[in-house]
């Protein structure tokens, strides 16, 4: 069974600013399209755990989990866009070389 969000433990101070260190460590190299994905999958997982679980404490390291996620949001939307323009752009030759 899983636990609820409301029952979840809360964290102490050093687990906090050692997440949000680890979320700006994962950041950092998902900034990088293709290759960063999973660090930037990380970076926002465990952004996710570390609001849900810290309501309520005052986090030292908030900038960096601040910058680290938007580093792996970055990365993820040059991902995307990437993905897109190469899809986008390999449909269209196909589609000249057809006529």
């Amino acid at each position: 069974m899983i636990p609820r969000a409301d029952n979840l433990p809360a964290m102490d101070k050093i687990e906090l600013i050692q997440r949000s260190l680890r979320a700006f460590g994962f950041g950092l190299p998902g900034i990088v399209p293709f290759l960063g994905t999973p660090f930037a999958i990380i970076a926002l997982v465990q952004n996710s755990r570390i609001k849900r679980r810290g309501r309520g404490l005052w986090n030292p390291a908030a900038r960096y989990l601040f910058w680290g996620v938007i580093c792996a949001r970055f990365g993820t939307t040059l991902t995307i866009i990437f993905t897109l323009l190469l899809t986008l752009g390999s449909l269209l030759s196909l589609l000249t070389t057809l006529q």
